[in-house]
């Protein structure tokens, strides 16, 4: 079977979409069983509601296109042969916008566009070769783990091929109404460390690719007034107020400054739509009691700084150590022997284990980055509860909120500084089993070269049993980082869901006829059901919360994917409704210093 494949190649050159897809198939459903799908509903619909969108402009027919959700906490989209287009749920969960999915789902559709997938077929058709050899060898539990263990070199891409995809995508974008600059909001927001990112190194610098795409909308508006009325037209039905006043500052070619001021104006009414009520105070003893859970938080930050930089160095650690990267610029360029089934497995095993412990890594850096996000964003919104007023029918929402707030400030504070010792200890078990499984691997491939220094049994053996107590301690590591990652996400979703119903209390009636469409929007309800369950539940996070919940299914798992599912959904509502808020204050409330809906400042 290998040597037919082998002598076979050169013909495929010319490979046709049906080999393509066939490729792109295999290759799919090995990453989807290493990392399993983020499958619940309102994320998997949306995304695939976007992707649809960009592929009614995207040039290449012939492909079935597949929209899938990685369950994997990288911040990262790629895609695979013949249609495949991946988002992690660490990209749904670091993003601030749909503009920078779209943005980076269309520069993804762009290399199907450029068919740059066809050149790596002779690759993949050699690891097609080692998969049917397992199979053959009755060794089917292998077989997608073998894939996975080889599939990142299959996804690796040419700096100039990077380049033409962002050109390509942003046109992509561009035509299907979402802003290109996407990517470069992504860019400049990323953490400072990926494991996907690591793997996947070929991508140009993000300052020149934010300077490519800025020079790409320029040339985009000037030549494509229709389309620049079009993209802003779409941000201000999505309640991107302020980058739709942006798109449209600049005089269009004659014809269409009709339309570039009436959609100004649109932007204009956005921002006097919402006043401030006056009303009701919250009751001093309240607003004393938030003010004590904060300063409590503030002091348990300042206690966790420690062991919290102490995790960092220990990442940094992992991300630096030398023998590391050699072991996984290995794992994406060893060729095995395709005859010994036995080898071939305790490799694949052997590169799994490495790939776990750089995503055990990079979830504890997520959890890090979360938990500062979350006390940050409570810090805020309990200073502005403290403060605000709320007419006399929400009062007693106003107090539940803030007693909500109290709550979870003081449940963060509790332990903190024992969590980031925690964290400190599996950064280091992290570190310490990656320096115990790179030299293994650095030796299996020595071991199979096949110039002499092939593997004795016995130390065949030996390597095998080491490989085995290795996977149980990274069992025992990824159980322990799963179970902080939840409370970090489960603090997420509580802070999201007041910072929406402090909102709802702030913005007067006028504001909310903006606020709910764009809300059940997120929340993919109707409008009058948001409202009803508003006015039953008394706060628009409770409410929009009670409505998502309805539509995920049902997962046992404190860390599944109903937890990471609301965690998505629930913060981009509350970005996307501070946002529209944060616009719609006029200039005077603003002089007056009242800014206390805007978010990239507050988050």
């Amino acid at each position: 079977m290998a040597v037919l494949l082998a002598g076979a190649l050169p013909a495929l050159a010319g490979v046709e979409t049906e080999i393509e897809e066939g490729i792109g198939r295999w290759i799919a459903e090995a990453f989807i069983a290493q990392r399993g799908r983020l499958d619940q509903p309102p994320i998997a619909d949306w995304v695939s509601e976007v992707g649809n969108d960009l592929l009614i402009h995207t040039p290449r027919d012939g492909l079935t296109y597949h929209f899938v959700v990685l369950d994997s906490p990288e911040a990262h989209g790629f895609a695979l042969p013949g249609g495949w287009i991946f988002i992690t749920a660490g990209l749904l969960e670091t993003m601030d916008s749909e503009d920078e999915l779209a943005a980076i789902m269309a520069h993804e559709l762009a290399h199907m566009v450029d068919r740059d997938f066809q050149r790596m077929v002779k690759r993949t058709a050699m690891w097609l070769a080692v998969a049917q050899i397992l199979r053959e060898a009755d060794r089917d539990d292998w077989v997608p783990l073998v894939q996975a263990a080889q599939l990142v070199n299959t996804l690796r891409h040419s700096r100039r091929q990077e380049a033409q995809a962002d050109h390509v995508g942003a046109r992509i974008a561009w035509d299907a109404g979402y802003h290109p600059l996407g990517i470069a909001d992504f860019l400049g927001t990323e953490g400072s460390w990926s494991y996907l990112e690591t793997v996947f190194a070929t991508h140009p610098d993000r300052n020149r690719r934010a300077e490519w795409l800025v020079e790409h909308v320029s040339e985009f508006r000037s030549e494509d007034p229709e389309g620049a009325l079009r993209l802003a037209n779409s941000l201000l039905l999505r309640g991107r107020c302020a980058v739709a006043a942006e798109m449209m500052q600049e005089p269009l070619a004659p014809g269409y400054e009709q339309q570039r001021e009436e959609l100004l104006l649109r932007t204009e009414h956005c921002r006097v739509t919402a006043v401030r009520p006056k009303g009701m105070a919250l009751p001093v003893e309240s607003s004393a009691s938030l003010r004590d859970g904060v300063e409590k938080l503030a002091q348990a930050r300042a206690e966790a700084d420690k062991p919290t930089e102490s995790a960092w160095r220990m990442l940094r650690r992992i991300r630096d150590d030398k023998q590391l990267g050699q072991a996984l610029t290995l794992a994406q360029v060893i060729d095995p022997q395709l005859t010994d089934v036995a080898y071939l497995a305790l490799l694949a095993q052997t590169v799994d284990l490495l790939h776990r412990t750089l995503r055990g890594a990079d979830l504890l850096s997520r959890s890090i980055n979360m938990r500062s996000s979350t006390t940050g964003g409570l810090t805020v919104a309990a200073e502005r509860a403290a403060v605000a007023r709320a007419a006399e029918a929400e009062a007693a929402t106003l107090e539940g909120l803030a007693e909500g707030l109290r709550e979870v400030t003081l449940r963060l504070t509790t332990g903190m500084e024992g969590e980031s010792e925690e964290l400190a200890r599996l950064a280091g078990g992290y570190h310490r089993a990656g320096r115990l499984v790179a030299p293994l691997l650095i030796e299996l491939a020595e071991g199979g070269a096949g110039d002499g220094r092939r593997l004795t049994f016995s130390r065949f053996m030996i390597l095998q049993g080491q490989v085995r107590m290795l996977a149980m301690r990274m069992d025992d590591l990824d159980e322990s980082a799963e179970e902080i990652a939840a409370e970090q996400w489960g603090a997420s979703v509580r802070l999201r869901r007041a910072q929406l119903d402090l909102i709802g209390i702030e913005a007067a009636p006028s504001a909310r006829e903006a606020l709910v469409p764009l809300v059940a929007r997120r929340v993919r309800a109707e409008p009058s059901a948001l409202i009803a369950a508003w006015s039953e539940t008394g706060g628009l996070g409770e409410a929009a919360l009670a409505l998502l919940e309805e539509q995920l299914e049902p997962d046992d798992d404190p860390f599944g994917s109903r937890l990471r599912a609301k965690q998505i959904i629930m913060r981009l509502a509350s970005i996307e409704a501070q946002e529209q808020v944060a616009w719609a204050k006029t200039e005077k409330q603003t002089a007056k210093g009242a800014d206390r809906f805007a978010l990239r400042g507050a988050i």
